[in-house]
């Protein structure tokens, strides 16, 4: 009998271990209840390694320090959630297009630099970035002189290469309308599949760079303007969310923003930050 199909299920040492090395390695914190998504995401990643059961992995991953060294990023890729949309939380891009961009204008015109820098720190497969790359674009198309780019990162490198290569299945831009695709996106078809690929001038707005938010300093070496932090620090307990509320503070430019997603918060966590409603943020002087 293939051993490999009667894989057994994940003890609690195992996942105590892999709950603590992943809080160390990432910082997301593995609730008990999660005990049953950590088996189902790493089953296939043991079945395709060979080995038989959850026990023999984590003792691979505690004695074989060049097995950990070269599994951890794997182990990274198999625990972290990727949900994203293109536009998800559109009022977070109204934002940018009604009050921060006029606003980095109207600045400029005062004598202010013509310069933006976003920085969209859980990139995932490239929704969000695009999007925001697709705002930057339609805002600051006809007003030369600007220099803009964001940078999109994430502790996962293999939805980091899905957003390098900016392909997506058709109805992954169902959120987008019609004369956006056209205008941003190429269209192609395989079969009875319809494809989009993100056009030159999206991608050359983005840079795509691995950073893990636990590592600081960051290597950016510019102060952004605004960061996108959404859906991220859910995964955090208190004392990682300030921490990184810190250091976010210290990588933004005065009165920067940062934007978080819809069910997160600063509320007890951090003083460093005026909130303005729609869990977008404003670093306070």
């Amino acid at each position: 009998m293939d051993f490999r199909a009667t894989l057994n299920t994940i003890g609690d040492p195992e996942f105590e271990f892999i709950k603590d090395l992943i809080y160390k390695q990432a910082g997301i914190f593995l609730a008990p209840h999660k005990k049953i998504m950590v088996q189902s995401r790493l089953n296939t990643r043991l079945r395709s390694l060979n080995i038989a059961s959850y026990e023999e992995y984590v003792n691979l991953l505690k004695k074989d320090q060049k097995f950990a060294a070269a599994e951890m990023q794997e182990l990274i890729n198999r625990l972290t959630t990727n949900k994203t949309d293109f536009f998800r939380e559109n009022h977070h891009f109204e934002f940018l297009r009604d009050v921060f961009f006029p606003a980095l204008e109207k600045a400029s015109q005062s004598g202010g630099a013509k310069s933006l820098r976003i920085w969209c720190s859980a990139a995932s497969t490239g929704e969000e970035p695009y999007s925001l790359a697709i705002s930057v674009y339609d805002f600051f198309q006809n007003k030369p002189g600007w220099n803009l780019k964001i940078i999109a990162s994430d502790i996962d490198t293999a939805v980091l290469k899905t957003a390098g290569e900016g392909v997506y299945r058709s109805e992954r831009l169902d959120p987008v309308s019609e004369a956006l695709k056209a205008k941003h996106f190429i269209k192609t078809t395989n079969g009875e599949q319809t494809f989009y690929e993100a056009k030159a001038h999206l991608k050359a707005l983005v840079e795509f760079k691995q950073i893990n938010l636990l590592n600081y300093p960051f290597p950016i070496k510019e102060k952004m303007d605004i960061i996108f932090c959404r859906n991220v620090v859910i995964y955090f307990d208190k004392g990682t969310q300030k921490t990184l509320f810190q250091h976010f503070d210290e990588q933004l430019k005065p009165l920067g923003y940062l934007v978080l997603g819809h069910s997160e918060t600063m509320f007890g966590i951090s003083d460093r930050f005026k909130f303005l409603g729609h869990t977008i943020y404003q670093k306070k002087v």
